[in-house]
C-alpha cells in the first residue's frame, strides 16, 4: 500500500482534509487525497487548495495537513 493509499484509508471520515503537494512547473500545489479535501475542493470550485483556503477550513474545524500528517501553511504552497 503506498502512502496516498494509506493517507486515504486513516483519514476518510474524520475531521482531516489530506492534501499531496506537488511541484507543477516549479510551483507547489496542493491536490486533495482524502474525501474531507475533496469535498472541500469542490465548495471552493478549485481543483487545489489556495493560500487563502487554508484559515477558513481550520475555522469549520478541519485540520489541513499532507499526507505525511504536517499542517499545511499558507508559505508552503504557491
Amino acid at each position: 500500500m503506498d502512502q496516498l493509499q494509506h493517507a486515504r484509508i486513516v483519514s476518510d471520515g474524520t475531521h482531516v482534509a489530506v492534501y499531496q503537494i506537488k511541484e507543477v512547473y516549479g510551483r507547489p500545489l496542493a491536490y486533495p487525497v482524502n474525501d474531507r479535501a475533496e469535498t472541500l475542493q469542490n465548495l471552493t470550485g478549485f481543483k487545489t487548495l489556495r493560500r487563502n483556503d487554508i484559515a477558513m477550513i481550520e475555522e469549520l474545524g478541519f485540520s489541513v495537513v499532507t499526507i505525511h500528517g504536517e499542517r499545511i501553511k499558507p508559505n508552503m504552497i504557491g
